[in-house]
């Protein structure tokens, strides 16, 4: 399941500055008000960042306030949130947040980072553009010991394509590496229509608000997991549950199809923990920027479970001397099953997420960077799965062909043309050129010609 792709940041040591005083121009809020509306859009965050270890925390006695200039801020107002993003899990009643990543287990564990979200609304109409935001953060109140992090820094987070009438959205950015603590960020709109026109000058318009955020840094790993719209666990227990359920109905299937379920499950079991590996290692030979990274990234593909997972099934069902294709043809169901809650799974983890829209019937989700309304490509790849799941189960108990392993190869061959005719809608695009058409062409083939065998049996 893919992740998005991560930001660049260089750090560069500079002068120290003294922290801004400034909270948020959008003003302390109303009863009942709310900072945003539903919608969002857009793609991933570029940053550029300059930190400083040198600089002493908020509250040294060299840190003078900063004044406020009558033009540093926008002064739009707070808009009411009659209908928020569902996926977001909560309402924002400022501009800026910082991440809550606080665990007691993972506290004080390196490498420490700080996430800072802040949202703002798209503009009703217009051309599509980038929007730059400037966010300003020192430490004020340091944790215990000696730390040589970097104690202010100052980086551009840039949403390169805003799309008008797409409503509200967040972008969130982690800074790794710094000072454990508590800390201030200030976050600014910029000006710039496009990402290398981006002029340090605040901009003022209905949706951007300047805003101030406290909040203390977290365990580095746990940080990036954390942005709204993505819960925390969500994939694991989504996919395990699929897997549990999948399990379950090969069992029954395979006592339609003369197997015992007790080794089978057995099996399965060896199956799905080899399948993992399978598809981490897809994920890292398709990813190849993530694989440079670490392979530590979180991130796999479907594509290489199911290829190391039935590869072992063959392999099983030849030690326990049952038919290759009744074993197969048993697990079709399941696996269709476990895939559509496992894509659930991929939605709320923020993953394997569909393009921006301002569509009305686009869904807010987030890619753990960006909440934006997108086309809910997951809940139609789920769904896609579920119409499977019926389909194979139907054919293993009334289909003469069951148990030659036929349902398994058209199942799969009309899954893997479904998901070549989504993958467009994808925020993430294709590693190859030409995988995705050969992928479908062949898929294409197989599928009718599986049809056809099916038919005349």
């Amino acid at each position: 399941m893919p992740v998005p792709t991560p930001d660049a940041m260089t750090a560069q040591p500079r002068a120290a500055r003294p922290a801004q005083s400034t909270t948020s121009e959008a003003g302390a809020e109303a009863p009942g008000a709310s900072f945003f509306r539903p919608g969002a859009a857009p793609p991933t965050p570029a940053r550029k960042s300059t930190m400083s270890a040198g600089a002493p925390p908020v509250g040294a006695p060299d840190a003078a306030p900063a004044k406020r200039s009558a033009t540093a801020a926008p002064t739009t107002a707070v808009a009411r949130c009659d209908h928020p993003p569902r996926l977001a899990g909560r309402k924002p009643r400022l501009p800026a947040e910082v991440s809550a990543a606080s665990c007691a287990p993972l506290d004080g564990l390196d490498p420490t980072a700080l996430g800072v979200t802040y949202w703002f609304e798209a503009p009703p109409d217009g051309e599509p553009r980038a929007q730059s935001v400037l966010l300003k953060g020192r430490l004020v109140e340091p944790d215990e010991g000696q730390s040589k992090a970097p104690t202010a820094f100052e980086i551009v987070t840039t949403v390169h394509e805003v799309i008008p009438g797409s409503g509200w959205q967040c972008v969130t950015t982690r800074i790794p590496d710094v000072a454990p603590g508590r800390w201030d960020v200030t976050a600014t709109p910029l000006a710039g229509s496009r990402p290398g026109s981006v002029q340090r000058t605040p901009v003022g318009r209905p949706g951007l608000a300047r805003g101030l955020a406290s909040g203390r840094t977290g365990f580095g790993m746990l940080v990036d997991a954390l942005a709204p719209g993505v819960w925390a666990g969500s994939w694991s227990a989504l996919v395990s549950l699929g897997f549990v359920l999948g399990l379950s109905l090969q069992a029954v299937l395979a006592g339609v199809l003369g197997l015992g379920w007790a080794p089978l499950t057995g099996v399965t079991l060896v199956a799905g923990a080899l399948g993992l590996v399978g598809a981490k290692g897809y994920y890292l030979l398709t990813h190849p920027v993530e694989r440079r990274r670490s392979i530590r990234v979180p991130g796999m593909s479907v594509q290489g479970f199911v290829i190391v997972a039935l590869a072992t099934l063959a392999v099983g069902a030849l030690l326990l001397s049952v038919p290759v294709g009744a074993v197969l043809d048993a697990t079709a169901p399941g696996l269709f099953l476990g895939m559509t809650v496992g894509r659930l799974g991929c939605l709320f983890a923020g993953c394997c997420v569909g393009r921006p829209t301002a569509s009305r019937w686009g869904l807010w989700s987030s890619d753990r960077h960006v909440g934006v309304r997108r086309i809910p490509v997951q809940l139609m790849e789920s769904s896609l799965c579920a119409a499977l799941t019926a389909l194979s189960a139907i054919a293993v108990g009334t289909s003469p062909v069951a148990g030659s392993g036929l349902v398994l190869v058209v199942g799969f061959a009309a899954y893997l043309v479904g998901r070549q005719l989504l993958f467009p809608l994808r925020a993430v695009g294709r590693v190859t050129r030409n995988g995705r058409m050969v992928t479908l062409v062949v898929a294409s083939a197989v599928l009718a010609t599986g049809l056809v065998v099916m038919w005349s049996a």
